[in-house]
């Protein structure tokens, strides 16, 4: 497993907290330390084009990078969707705990946090990742039933619009997605890392110790 901040363990316990009927829908979108550009393009194109009925049940937390701040957020405003921005949030692992979905790239650190804390996303590949390790990244989330993988290529507002619409009406396949993911966390990384050195280390020692 990939190593995850004490901050995220803390919060490994916190249960999924199921949708209710005509209740908010928390979103957080998030796009890596300097947020992702076609994140902040499609995700506020395709939620300002849902209904307003469904439209004003969410609740958007998203990351994004500086230049991009006052488009989205006029996005957001004009369309009466509760949205909060910056370009880094310090309470991260909190606001990945509340969450319903995760809208994300799929670096290693931001799958092995979603994943320990357990929450379903839907993950956006950067396509030009050495070795295109995203986008195994995603497919492996996929194909365990712990969220979706929309390449970039294929990211478009309409396609994320069908996929929200689409999950808000079924909080069950959410919260079954949610389990799944937790079931891939492995919050015990740290210390599996940490042994595994230490055993090294002995194996080592005791093989310098029988040359002598």
């Amino acid at each position: 497993g990939m190593p995850v901040r004490s901050s995220i363990v803390d919060f490994q316990d916190k249960d999924y907290r199921p949708i209710t009927d005509d209740g908010p829908f928390h979103i957080l979108v998030i796009g890596g330390s300097q947020g992702a550009r076609v994140l902040s393009d499609v995700v506020p194109a395709s939620i300002t084009t849902i209904p307003e009925a469904t439209r004003r049940r969410f609740r958007i937390v998203q990351q994004c990078r500086h230049e991009d701040m006052e488009r989205v957020r006029a996005a957001y405003v004009g369309a009466g969707v509760d949205a909060e921005l910056a370009t880094f949030f310090d309470d991260l692992p909190k606001r990945l705990a509340e969450a319903h979905l995760v809208i994300a790239r799929a670096g290693a650190s931001t799958v092995a946090e979603v994943t320990t804390i357990g929450r379903p996303s839907i993950l956006v590949p950067y396509s030009f990742a050495i070795d295109d390790h995203q986008a195994r990244n995603a497919h492996a989330i996929n194909e365990a039933g712990a969220g979706w993988v929309l390449p970039e290529s294929g990211f478009s507002a309409e396609k994320l619009r069908e996929r929200l619409e689409s999950l808000i009406a079924l909080p069950s396949v959410l919260e079954l997605t949610a389990a799944n993911a937790k079931a891939l966390g492995r919050p015990e990384a740290v210390k599996s890392l940490a042994d595994t050195v230490l055993s090294l280390i002995r194996s080592t020692a005791n093989g310098c110790r029988r040359a002598a």
